[in-house]
């Protein structure tokens, strides 16, 4: 200790510390702890949803999901940056959006991407697949989207029989045969790998398509069915009894009130709630007239050092 700290310090009184000896003694106390809770309650282990599960246990939604890429009503179409262009549909705070000052970084368009990139590869050693493909390219949009349409009307009708799925009698061009295609892709497990293009196997890293593949109807449907919606506490449920992220709570309780919980940019408020909140002010509050003269005012290092003061 230096002689300045020492005038400093003179009549305040000291004891020996070691702190490096007490950060041990917490974080093995706390090792311990987390172990004995975790051997003693576990945590739910939901598996993964795989395109493999969806089409071999719910063909039609698998099917409705792909058909409803190729006719464009994903809700990836419009989306915005970071997938689109176009960013009528991008969240505003004031009028200004934030997602468009680092424009389309992982450039998607879905129909080509998510449906008829992996055909193709299937195209290569199914030959059925590959003349619908080349039929369903060759067509004017008109046609596409009529034969699309059509597919998708006849799936409301269709049944599953001994794991095949039964349409009833329309014209649906080479649809049928493309749908069956990434039918077979999936069921065979194949469709992650399928979607992961120009990736070099097996170090697989973005797995972006896959993810959105899903993420309409399929995933929203099993977040329902394990309370995990936003306007459920979303990802600060466990998906069992137990709390999952609860650090995770300050920000997923915005979600709760409005006019977050109604508004289209919900997720861009939310996030300028929490950074100027959590962040910005706790870090800015030294500089911050009148809001730092609070400890001074309220007093309440008077009551943690009182041992001192009343000395």
């Amino acid at each position: 200790m230096n002689k300045n700290a020492t005038t400093y310090l003179e009549g305040i009184p000291q004891k020996p510390y070691d702190l490096l000896r007490e950060g041990l003694i917490v974080f093995g106390a706390a090792l311990v702890l987390v172990l004995l809770l975790a051997i003693s309650f576990g945590s739910p282990d939901y598996p993964t949803v795989r395109g493999e599960d969806v089409a071999q246990r719910q063909p039609l939604a698998y099917l409705k999901t792909t058909a409803n890429i190729l006719a464009g009503n994903s809700s990836i179409d419009g989306y915005g940056p970071p997938y689109t262009p176009d960013t009528a549909n991008a969240q505003r705070v004031l009028g200004i959006a934030p997602a468009g000052w680092f424009g389309v970084t992982t450039p998607i368009h879905p129909a080509e991407d998510l449906v008829l990139q992996p055909l193709d590869r299937v195209a290569h050693i199914n030959p059925e697949v590959a003349t619908a493909l080349q039929r369903y390219r060759a067509a004017g949009a008109d046609q596409q989207t009529a034969w699309v349409t059509a597919y998708l009307t006849a799936l409301d009708k269709a049944t599953v029989t001994d794991g095949q799925v039964q349409l009833p009698q329309g014209d649906y061009g080479p649809v049928t045969a493309m749908m069956d295609g990434m039918l077979q892709l999936g069921q065979a497990g194949l469709l992650e790998g399928a979607l992961a293009d120009g990736a070099r196997l097996p170090f697989v890293f973005d797995f972006t398509r896959a993810l959105l593949y899903f993420q309409d109807d399929v995933d929203h449907n099993v977040a329902s069915t394990l309370n995990m919606l936003g306007d459920r506490w979303g990802i600060s449920h466990e998906t069992g009894a137990y709390p999952g992220a609860w650090w995770l709570l300050p920000y997923t309780f915005l979600y709760q009130i409005p006019p977050m919980s109604t508004s289209p940019n919900g997720d861009l408020q939310v996030v300028l709630i929490v950074l100027i909140t959590l962040v910005l002010i706790p870090l800015f509050t030294p500089f911050l007239p009148v809001i730092n003269r609070l400890p001074m005012w309220l007093g309440i290092y008077k009551i943690i050092w009182r041992d001192w003061y009343s000395r």
